[in-house]
């Protein structure tokens, strides 16, 4: 697959049925992974994994493709409770390493195999341990390094690009980012989607509770709804703020957020993705610190270009660090 300049016209993306409808295309994007397999199996001599320790002693892991003649480094942060194994880390450590980048997939605090490594409880304000985690690979001036993000990785990649780590990027790119997480969750209409997100956060207070018996969560894992979990959690995981609106009001990435960008950032996303409303990009419209590519189609990190599987969001996203 190479680049073409014919994909800034990224309004006129239009895939087949049944690709142009939302929650299928969302869906089918993982079988990606299967198709990437043999791609992904031709870069393991270029792989390995570290575990990077922060100054607080949490640890993330850490999954790299390092080639000596690459002059590139491009940080890649999964979504929400996901690793770096999903279908869209894939796609993209395939098509950048072959375009001369350096891969390094960073797994956030309860994400993939990070799960087992800290006692501490994931939350929406860890973005600067993942920052703190990309300054200390940033150690050679000739190279460019670039930072992208999917989904809440988006999220986090926006608000990192605010930090001072974001001076030392050359560019930030969040694929369908959580913008108002609040609104979202209020808004989702899909019953697979809600079960789903529910399910993965289920998923690690079990282990946490099994692995480190002073937790107990068992009111938490009877409540109904995500925002019903998360008020839960509060006092005892963060208790500086005093409700849930608090806490969903410090992470949305609003005018005064992007206004405190220290690098150039592009955000790439669907006006059918069923996870994030467009709705909640409305303010980003004509926001001067960012660039904003709305593709009519697309789903949340679906993007299928073809029956080839193709991931059209990361043609973009190779268009705009090539910029």
């Amino acid at each position: 697959m190479t680049s073409k300049h014919s994909y800034n016209f990224y309004k006129d993306f239009t895939p087949p049925f049944p690709f142009n409808r939302p929650n299928i295309a969302t869906i089918l994007s993982k079988l990606r992974i299967r198709l990437l397999r043999k791609d992904v199996e031709q870069l393991s001599k270029f792989y390995s994994t570290e575990i990077f320790t922060c100054g607080n002693g949490i640890r993330l892991s850490v999954h790299k493709n390092v080639k000596a003649d690459h002059k590139k480094t491009l940080f890649l942060i999964p979504g929400y409770l996901s690793h770096h194994e999903t279908s869209y880390m894939l796609s993209s450590l395939v098509e950048f390493f072959q375009r001369g980048w350096n891969i390094i997939r960073i797994n956030p605090v309860d994400h993939g195999d990070t799960l087992p490594l800290n006692k501490d409880m994931y939350h929406a304000l860890q973005h600067d341990l993942v920052a703190e985690c990309i300054n200390s690979y940033i150690k050679d001036d000739n190279q460019d390094y670039a930072l992208m993000g999917f989904s809440f990785g988006g999220n986090y990649a926006l608000r990192i690009g605010t930090l001072d780590v974001a001076t030392k990027l050359k560019k930030i790119v969040a694929i369908s980012p959580m913008i108002d997480h609040e609104y979202s969750i209020d808004r989702m209409q899909s019953p697979i989607f809600k079960k789903y997100y529910r399910e993965k956060w289920q998923k690690t207070f079990r282990y946490k509770q099994e692995n480190w018996p002073e937790y107990k969560f068992d009111e938490v894992l009877q409540k109904e709804t995500f925002t019903e979990m998360t008020a839960s959690l509060m006092p005892a995981i963060l208790p500086e703020f005093t409700n849930i609106k608090e806490y969903f009001d410090s992470y949305k990435i609003t005018n005064a957020v992007t206004a405190k960008l220290k690098t150039a950032a592009t955000l790439i996303t669907a006006e059918n993705d069923p996870v994030v409303p467009i709705s909640t990009f409305k303010h980003l419209e004509n926001d001067p610190h960012i660039s904003l590519l709305v593709t009519k189609h697309g789903g949340h990190n679906g993007f299928i270009e073809n029956y080839a599987f193709e991931d059209f969001s990361i043609k973009l996203a190779i268009e705009e660090f090539d910029a």
